[in-house]
Protein backbone atom coordinates (compact mmCIF):
# COMPACT_ATOMS: atom_id res chain seq x y z
CA UNK A 1 0.00 0.00 0.00
CA UNK A 2 1.66 3.33 -0.76
CA UNK A 3 1.73 6.26 1.58
CA UNK A 4 -1.40 8.17 0.16
CA UNK A 5 -3.74 4.79 -0.03
CA UNK A 6 -2.92 4.70 3.38
CA UNK A 7 -3.48 7.56 4.39
CA UNK A 8 -6.73 7.50 2.32
CA UNK A 9 -7.83 4.62 4.15
CA UNK A 10 -7.02 6.22 7.35
CA UNK A 11 -9.16 9.33 6.72
CA UNK A 12 -11.87 7.35 5.19
CA UNK A 13 -12.24 4.80 7.93
CA UNK A 14 -11.13 6.45 11.15
CA UNK A 15 -10.74 10.18 11.11
CA UNK A 16 -13.65 11.65 8.97
CA UNK A 17 -16.34 9.71 11.08
CA UNK A 18 -15.16 11.23 14.28
CA UNK A 19 -14.93 14.74 13.18
CA UNK A 20 -18.45 14.26 11.25
CA UNK A 21 -19.29 13.41 15.23
CA UNK A 22 -17.79 16.37 16.82
CA UNK A 23 -20.17 18.12 14.27
CA UNK A 24 -17.14 20.43 12.84
CA UNK A 25 -17.56 18.45 9.50
CA UNK A 26 -21.36 19.75 8.80
CA UNK A 27 -23.42 22.22 10.82
CA UNK A 28 -26.33 20.34 10.83
CA UNK A 29 -24.99 17.17 12.02
CA UNK A 30 -27.27 14.77 14.36
CA UNK A 31 -26.73 11.57 15.38
CA UNK A 32 -29.81 10.37 14.04
CA UNK A 33 -29.03 11.19 10.43
CA UNK A 34 -25.05 9.60 11.10
CA UNK A 35 -26.29 6.88 8.91
CA UNK A 36 -27.02 9.36 6.00
CA UNK A 37 -23.06 10.29 5.83
CA UNK A 38 -21.42 8.41 2.78
CA UNK A 39 -17.74 9.35 1.80
CA UNK A 40 -17.04 9.83 -1.92
CA UNK A 41 -13.49 10.58 -3.43
CA UNK A 42 -10.52 11.40 -1.13
CA UNK A 43 -7.89 13.72 -2.84
CA UNK A 44 -4.64 14.11 -1.35
CA UNK A 45 -1.56 16.48 -2.38
CA UNK A 46 1.61 15.89 -0.42
CA UNK A 47 3.01 19.16 0.33
CA UNK A 48 6.30 19.35 -0.42
CA UNK A 49 9.62 20.44 0.88
CA UNK A 50 10.30 22.73 -1.70
CA UNK A 51 7.04 24.39 -0.98
CA UNK A 52 8.07 25.21 2.91
CA UNK A 53 10.18 23.98 5.40
CA UNK A 54 8.81 21.62 7.73
CA UNK A 55 9.49 18.93 9.74
CA UNK A 56 6.00 17.45 10.16
CA UNK A 57 4.04 15.28 7.36
CA UNK A 58 2.23 17.56 6.29
CA UNK A 59 -0.63 17.14 3.03
CA UNK A 60 -3.97 18.74 1.52
CA UNK A 61 -6.75 17.07 0.89
CA UNK A 62 -10.26 17.38 -0.75
CA UNK A 63 -12.94 15.53 0.55
CA UNK A 64 -15.99 14.89 -1.21
CA UNK A 65 -19.36 13.04 0.59
CA UNK A 66 -22.68 12.83 1.27
CA UNK A 67 -25.34 13.71 4.34
CA UNK A 68 -28.87 14.26 4.89
CA UNK A 69 -29.27 14.17 1.08
CA UNK A 70 -26.94 16.80 0.35
CA UNK A 71 -23.59 16.81 -1.05
CA UNK A 72 -20.63 18.79 0.66
CA UNK A 73 -16.77 18.94 0.03
CA UNK A 74 -14.43 20.06 2.20
CA UNK A 75 -10.70 20.93 1.97
CA UNK A 76 -8.27 20.22 5.07
CA UNK A 77 -4.37 20.41 5.70
CA UNK A 78 -3.43 17.17 7.59
CA UNK A 79 -0.45 17.58 9.89
CA UNK A 80 1.12 14.44 11.17
CA UNK A 81 4.24 13.79 13.11
CA UNK A 82 7.06 11.53 10.48
CA UNK A 83 8.05 8.47 11.74
CA UNK A 84 11.00 8.22 13.89
CA UNK A 85 12.92 6.89 16.98
CA UNK A 86 11.03 7.94 20.35
CA UNK A 87 14.47 9.70 21.41
CA UNK A 88 14.49 12.44 18.04
CA UNK A 89 10.63 12.45 18.89
CA UNK A 90 11.12 13.67 22.48
CA UNK A 91 14.24 16.02 21.49
CA UNK A 92 12.58 18.01 18.57
CA UNK A 93 9.97 18.54 21.74
CA UNK A 94 6.90 17.54 19.40
CA UNK A 95 4.55 16.53 22.35
CA UNK A 96 4.85 20.25 23.48
CA UNK A 97 4.52 21.63 20.02
CA UNK A 98 1.51 19.54 18.90
CA UNK A 99 0.02 20.47 22.68
CA UNK A 100 0.18 24.35 22.43
CA UNK A 101 -1.08 24.18 18.71
CA UNK A 102 -3.78 21.50 19.68
CA UNK A 103 -4.39 24.35 23.18
CA UNK A 104 -4.47 27.58 20.40
CA UNK A 105 -7.68 26.10 18.58
CA UNK A 106 -9.20 24.00 21.53
CA UNK A 107 -9.19 27.05 24.21
CA UNK A 108 -7.62 29.75 23.10
CA UNK A 109 -9.01 31.05 19.78
CA UNK A 110 -12.80 30.32 20.60
CA UNK A 111 -11.85 32.98 23.72
CA UNK A 112 -9.43 35.58 21.22
CA UNK A 113 -12.58 35.29 18.54
CA UNK A 114 -15.34 36.16 21.19
CA UNK A 115 -12.72 39.18 22.68
CA UNK A 116 -11.91 40.25 18.41
CA UNK A 117 -15.76 40.33 17.75
CA UNK A 118 -14.73 36.72 15.57
CA UNK A 119 -12.33 39.28 13.52
CA UNK A 120 -9.14 37.46 14.23
CA UNK A 121 -8.21 35.45 10.59
CA UNK A 122 -7.43 31.83 11.29
CA UNK A 123 -8.29 28.01 9.95
CA UNK A 124 -10.68 25.86 11.18
CA UNK A 125 -9.94 23.12 13.41
CA UNK A 126 -11.52 20.18 12.39
CA UNK A 127 -9.47 17.85 14.41
CA UNK A 128 -6.06 16.63 16.84
CA UNK A 129 -4.61 14.04 18.71
CA UNK A 130 -1.98 13.43 20.70
CA UNK A 131 -0.16 10.38 21.36
CA UNK A 132 2.93 9.11 23.27
CA UNK A 133 4.98 9.63 20.77
CA UNK A 134 2.62 10.62 17.67
CA UNK A 135 0.85 14.02 17.08
CA UNK A 136 -1.78 15.03 14.47
CA UNK A 137 -3.67 18.10 13.83
CA UNK A 138 -6.08 18.67 10.75
CA UNK A 139 -7.38 22.00 9.78
CA UNK A 140 -9.44 23.86 7.04
CA UNK A 141 -7.63 24.28 4.13
CA UNK A 142 -6.92 28.15 3.92
CA UNK A 143 -6.33 28.61 0.10
CA UNK A 144 -9.89 28.25 -0.09
CA UNK A 145 -10.78 31.32 1.44
CA UNK A 146 -7.97 33.32 -0.69
CA UNK A 147 -5.21 32.70 1.49
CA UNK A 148 -1.90 31.39 0.73
CA UNK A 149 2.47 31.68 1.71
CA UNK A 150 4.47 34.05 -0.34
CA UNK A 151 5.90 32.26 -3.27
CA UNK A 152 9.85 33.41 -2.09
CA UNK A 153 10.62 31.54 0.49
CA UNK A 154 12.88 34.86 1.73
CA UNK A 155 14.04 37.92 0.78
CA UNK A 156 10.04 39.62 1.44
CA UNK A 157 9.16 42.73 -0.16
CA UNK A 158 8.68 45.87 2.03
CA UNK A 159 5.39 45.70 0.76
CA UNK A 160 4.74 42.46 2.67
CA UNK A 161 6.82 42.96 5.49
CA UNK A 162 4.83 46.41 6.66
CA UNK A 163 1.78 44.04 6.03
CA UNK A 164 2.99 41.75 8.63
CA UNK A 165 4.49 44.40 10.81
CA UNK A 166 1.07 45.72 10.98
CA UNK A 167 -0.42 42.94 11.65
CA UNK A 168 1.81 41.85 14.39
CA UNK A 169 1.28 44.81 16.16
CA UNK A 170 -2.47 44.77 16.35
CA UNK A 171 -2.27 40.97 17.76
CA UNK A 172 0.39 42.19 20.06
CA UNK A 173 -2.10 45.15 21.11
CA UNK A 174 -4.81 43.25 21.89
CA UNK A 175 -2.98 40.92 23.97
CA UNK A 176 -1.32 43.47 25.70
CA UNK A 177 -4.75 45.00 26.27
CA UNK A 178 -6.56 41.81 27.51
CA UNK A 179 -3.38 41.19 30.00
CA UNK A 180 -3.93 44.41 31.37
CA UNK A 181 -8.04 45.03 31.39
CA UNK A 182 -8.63 41.40 32.62
CA UNK A 183 -5.41 39.56 33.99
CA UNK A 184 -7.35 36.17 34.67
CA UNK A 185 -8.97 35.86 31.38
CA UNK A 186 -5.24 36.47 30.25
CA UNK A 187 -3.58 34.03 32.84
CA UNK A 188 -6.29 30.79 32.20
CA UNK A 189 -5.64 30.88 28.27
CA UNK A 190 -2.32 30.91 28.50
CA UNK A 191 -1.22 29.10 31.68
CA UNK A 192 -1.11 25.32 29.92
CA UNK A 193 0.99 26.82 27.27
CA UNK A 194 4.40 24.73 26.94
CA UNK A 195 8.17 25.82 26.56
CA UNK A 196 8.30 24.02 23.07
CA UNK A 197 12.14 24.63 22.44
CA UNK A 198 13.96 24.91 25.55
CA UNK A 199 12.27 22.61 27.83
CA UNK A 200 14.49 20.01 27.51
CA UNK A 201 18.13 19.52 27.90
CA UNK A 202 18.50 16.88 25.76
CA UNK A 203 19.19 18.53 22.01
CA UNK A 204 19.83 15.79 18.83
CA UNK A 205 23.54 15.72 18.62
CA UNK A 206 23.15 16.35 15.01
CA UNK A 207 21.42 19.52 15.77
CA UNK A 208 24.14 20.52 18.13
CA UNK A 209 26.42 20.35 16.33
CA UNK A 210 25.17 22.00 13.55
CA UNK A 211 24.21 24.84 15.41
CA UNK A 212 27.31 25.49 16.86
CA UNK A 213 29.02 25.42 13.31
CA UNK A 214 26.63 28.22 11.91
CA UNK A 215 27.35 30.28 14.91
CA UNK A 216 31.62 29.53 13.46
CA UNK A 217 30.00 30.43 10.00
CA UNK A 218 28.46 33.81 11.22
CA UNK A 219 32.08 34.91 12.55
CA UNK A 220 33.68 33.80 9.99
CA UNK A 221 30.81 35.55 7.49
CA UNK A 222 31.61 38.77 9.43
CA UNK A 223 35.42 38.86 9.25
CA UNK A 224 34.70 38.36 5.34
CA UNK A 225 31.86 41.16 4.52
CA UNK A 226 31.90 43.50 7.23
CA UNK A 227 35.24 43.08 8.33
CA UNK A 228 35.23 46.72 10.44
CA UNK A 229 33.34 45.39 13.10
CA UNK A 230 35.84 44.75 16.16
CA UNK A 231 36.65 40.86 16.73
CA UNK A 232 35.72 41.53 20.47
CA UNK A 233 32.48 42.29 19.59
CA UNK A 234 31.73 39.22 17.65
CA UNK A 235 33.41 36.80 20.23
CA UNK A 236 31.16 38.47 22.71
CA UNK A 237 27.89 37.64 20.25
CA UNK A 238 29.49 33.94 20.21
CA UNK A 239 29.53 33.74 23.34
CA UNK A 240 26.65 34.64 24.23
CA UNK A 241 24.64 32.13 21.84
CA UNK A 242 26.73 29.12 22.09
CA UNK A 243 24.75 27.62 24.13
CA UNK A 244 21.25 27.01 22.39
CA UNK A 245 19.33 25.80 25.34
CA UNK A 246 21.08 27.99 28.24
CA UNK A 247 20.85 31.44 26.03
CA UNK A 248 17.39 30.85 24.38
CA UNK A 249 15.88 29.90 27.93
CA UNK A 250 16.82 32.95 29.57
CA UNK A 251 16.22 35.15 26.49
CA UNK A 252 12.59 33.91 25.82
CA UNK A 253 11.20 33.71 29.52
CA UNK A 254 8.60 35.70 30.09
CA UNK A 255 9.83 39.32 31.63
CA UNK A 256 7.92 42.14 32.82
CA UNK A 257 6.97 44.37 32.11
CA UNK A 258 6.75 43.39 28.28
CA UNK A 259 5.97 39.94 28.54
CA UNK A 260 2.08 39.57 26.33
CA UNK A 261 0.91 36.46 24.24
CA UNK A 262 3.06 35.72 20.98
CA UNK A 263 3.19 33.63 18.22
CA UNK A 264 6.85 32.43 18.90
CA UNK A 265 7.96 31.60 15.11
CA UNK A 266 6.53 34.13 13.28
CA UNK A 267 8.02 33.69 9.96
CA UNK A 268 6.97 33.25 6.45
CA UNK A 269 6.72 29.33 6.81
CA UNK A 270 3.99 30.03 9.26
CA UNK A 271 2.37 33.56 7.78
CA UNK A 272 -0.13 33.33 4.51
CA UNK A 273 -1.40 36.74 2.67
CA UNK A 274 -4.14 37.62 0.08
CA UNK A 275 -3.21 39.24 -2.85
CA UNK A 276 -5.48 41.34 -5.33
CA UNK A 277 -5.47 41.03 -8.98
CA UNK A 278 -2.28 42.67 -9.60
CA UNK A 279 -0.55 40.50 -7.20
CA UNK A 280 -0.09 43.14 -4.08
CA UNK A 281 -0.90 41.51 -0.60
CA UNK A 282 -3.47 43.47 0.86
CA UNK A 283 -3.72 41.22 4.28
CA UNK A 284 -2.15 38.43 6.53
CA UNK A 285 -2.79 35.96 8.75
CA UNK A 286 -0.46 33.74 10.76
CA UNK A 287 -0.79 29.80 11.74
CA UNK A 288 1.07 27.02 12.69
CA UNK A 289 0.83 28.06 16.80
CA UNK A 290 3.36 25.47 18.27
CA UNK A 291 5.91 27.70 19.71
CA UNK A 292 2.73 29.85 21.02
CA UNK A 293 4.37 31.44 24.44
CA UNK A 294 4.32 34.44 26.58
CA UNK A 295 7.09 36.11 25.88
CA UNK A 296 8.56 39.41 24.94
CA UNK A 297 6.98 40.87 21.58
CA UNK A 298 10.46 41.64 20.27
CA UNK A 299 10.76 37.52 19.78
CA UNK A 300 8.09 37.89 16.67
CA UNK A 301 9.11 41.14 15.56
CA UNK A 302 13.24 40.56 15.58
CA UNK A 303 12.36 36.53 13.99
CA UNK A 304 10.82 37.90 10.97
CA UNK A 305 13.00 40.48 9.92
CA UNK A 306 16.12 38.35 10.81
CA UNK A 307 14.42 34.96 8.62
CA UNK A 308 11.65 36.57 6.29
CA UNK A 309 13.67 40.36 5.33
CA UNK A 310 17.07 40.75 3.56
CA UNK A 311 19.45 43.59 4.51
CA UNK A 312 18.33 45.43 1.54
CA UNK A 313 14.71 46.03 2.63
CA UNK A 314 14.78 45.85 6.35
CA UNK A 315 18.13 48.04 6.68
CA UNK A 316 17.04 50.93 4.39
CA UNK A 317 13.61 50.89 5.99
CA UNK A 318 13.97 49.83 9.29
CA UNK A 319 12.30 53.24 10.80
CA UNK A 320 9.60 52.98 8.54
CA UNK A 321 8.80 49.06 9.44
CA UNK A 322 9.56 49.64 13.21
CA UNK A 323 7.23 52.80 13.06
CA UNK A 324 4.01 50.70 11.29
CA UNK A 325 4.58 47.90 14.37
CA UNK A 326 4.38 50.21 16.53
CA UNK A 327 1.95 52.18 15.24
CA UNK A 328 -0.37 48.76 15.36
CA UNK A 329 0.55 47.95 18.52
CA UNK A 330 -0.82 51.42 20.00
CA UNK A 331 -3.87 51.86 17.56
CA UNK A 332 -5.13 48.09 18.42
CA UNK A 333 -4.00 49.02 22.95
CA UNK A 334 -6.21 52.12 23.37
CA UNK A 335 -8.85 50.59 21.00
CA UNK A 336 -9.14 47.23 23.03
CA UNK A 337 -8.01 48.07 26.32
CA UNK A 338 -9.86 51.45 26.19
CA UNK A 339 -6.71 53.52 28.00
CA UNK A 340 -3.77 55.28 27.09
CA UNK A 341 -0.51 53.18 25.97
CA UNK A 342 2.23 52.96 28.89
CA UNK A 343 5.65 54.52 29.14
CA UNK A 344 6.84 50.60 29.29
CA UNK A 345 5.51 50.29 25.77
CA UNK A 346 6.99 53.21 24.19
CA UNK A 347 9.08 53.14 20.99
CA UNK A 348 12.38 53.85 22.87
CA UNK A 349 11.06 50.89 25.33
CA UNK A 350 10.42 48.77 22.46
CA UNK A 351 14.00 49.10 20.47
CA UNK A 352 15.50 48.64 23.16
CA UNK A 353 13.87 45.36 23.90
CA UNK A 354 14.49 44.98 20.14
CA UNK A 355 18.04 45.29 20.59
CA UNK A 356 18.02 42.16 23.98
CA UNK A 357 16.62 39.99 20.94
CA UNK A 358 18.64 40.93 17.89
CA UNK A 359 21.19 37.85 18.94
CA UNK A 360 18.01 35.94 19.60
CA UNK A 361 17.04 36.30 15.68
CA UNK A 362 20.58 36.36 14.81
CA UNK A 363 21.18 32.48 16.18
CA UNK A 364 17.73 31.47 14.17
CA UNK A 365 18.77 33.18 11.54
CA UNK A 366 22.07 31.73 11.49
CA UNK A 367 20.95 28.27 11.64
CA UNK A 368 17.94 28.05 9.52
CA UNK A 369 18.20 30.69 6.69
CA UNK A 370 20.55 28.70 5.21
CA UNK A 371 17.41 26.05 4.40
CA UNK A 372 15.26 28.15 2.99
CA UNK A 373 18.09 29.78 0.61
CA UNK A 374 19.06 26.56 -0.63
CA UNK A 375 16.52 23.86 0.88
CA UNK A 376 17.80 20.18 1.59
CA UNK A 377 15.93 17.49 -1.15
CA UNK A 378 14.39 15.30 1.46
CA UNK A 379 11.39 14.42 2.94
CA UNK A 380 10.91 14.99 6.91
CA UNK A 381 11.32 10.73 7.16
CA UNK A 382 14.09 11.45 4.86
CA UNK A 383 15.95 13.53 7.22
CA UNK A 384 15.37 12.18 10.20
CA UNK A 385 16.36 8.46 8.55
CA UNK A 386 19.76 10.04 7.13
CA UNK A 387 23.25 9.42 9.02
CA UNK A 388 25.54 11.84 8.23
CA UNK A 389 29.05 12.19 9.91
CA UNK A 390 30.16 15.09 11.67
CA UNK A 391 32.39 16.33 9.03
CA UNK A 392 29.75 15.88 6.67
CA UNK A 393 27.25 17.99 9.31
CA UNK A 394 30.04 20.47 9.38
CA UNK A 395 30.46 21.22 5.43
CA UNK A 396 26.51 21.27 4.73
CA UNK A 397 26.34 23.57 7.22
CA UNK A 398 29.35 26.15 6.44
CA UNK A 399 28.15 25.76 2.48
CA UNK A 400 24.71 25.59 2.49
CA UNK A 401 22.92 28.65 0.73
CA UNK A 402 26.81 29.84 0.10
CA UNK A 403 27.18 33.60 -0.14
CA UNK A 404 23.68 34.97 0.17
CA UNK A 405 23.34 33.67 3.15
CA UNK A 406 27.20 34.94 4.13
CA UNK A 407 26.28 38.26 3.47
CA UNK A 408 22.93 38.33 5.29
CA UNK A 409 24.16 36.95 8.77
CA UNK A 410 26.89 39.31 8.30
CA UNK A 411 25.00 42.35 7.76
CA UNK A 412 22.73 41.52 10.28
CA UNK A 413 25.44 41.22 12.86
CA UNK A 414 26.41 45.19 11.73
CA UNK A 415 22.57 45.85 12.24
CA UNK A 416 22.89 44.82 15.41
CA UNK A 417 25.75 46.46 16.79
CA UNK A 418 24.84 49.81 15.08
CA UNK A 419 21.06 49.31 17.33
CA UNK A 420 23.33 48.53 20.52
CA UNK A 421 25.33 51.75 20.18
CA UNK A 422 22.21 53.65 19.43
CA UNK A 423 20.60 52.68 21.91
CA UNK A 424 23.28 52.02 25.00
CA UNK A 425 21.78 48.47 24.98
CA UNK A 426 24.26 45.74 25.60
CA UNK A 427 23.36 42.54 23.58
CA UNK A 428 23.69 40.74 26.47
CA UNK A 429 21.34 43.00 28.36
CA UNK A 430 18.58 40.81 30.84
CA UNK A 431 21.15 37.32 30.42
CA UNK A 432 22.65 35.96 33.22
CA UNK A 433 26.09 35.41 31.63
CA UNK A 434 26.96 33.31 34.79
CA UNK A 435 24.94 31.02 33.75
CA UNK A 436 26.50 30.58 29.97
CA UNK A 437 28.94 28.01 29.72
CA UNK A 438 32.49 29.35 29.66
CA UNK A 439 34.35 28.83 26.77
Amino acid sequence: MTKIEAETQWLRSTILPKILKSGRLVDNYSDSKEDTFKLGDIEIDIIGHSEAFMLTFCYRTTINFEYDGEKYQRKMVVKKTPVMPPEVYDSIQFGALFSNEINFYTEILPEIQKLAEGKFAAPKYYYSELNQHSAVAILEDFAENGWRVTKDRVGLSLEHALIAVDYLGKFHGFSYAMKHTNPEKFSQLTNSLKESRYASDVIHPEWKLSMSTSIERAAKAVAKFQPQIDEEFVKKLSFLIADYNLYGRQRVAPREPLATLCHGDYVRNNVAYKYNDKEQPQEIMMFDYQTLRVSSPMIDLSVFLAVSIYADVRYKNFDTIFDKYCSALYDSYKNHAKQEVPESMSRGELLKEYVRFLPYSLSISASFLMTLVAPLDMSPEEMFAAQMTNEEIIDRTMKQGGEIVDKEVAHQVHEMLELSQLTGVPIEDGIDVDKLPKV
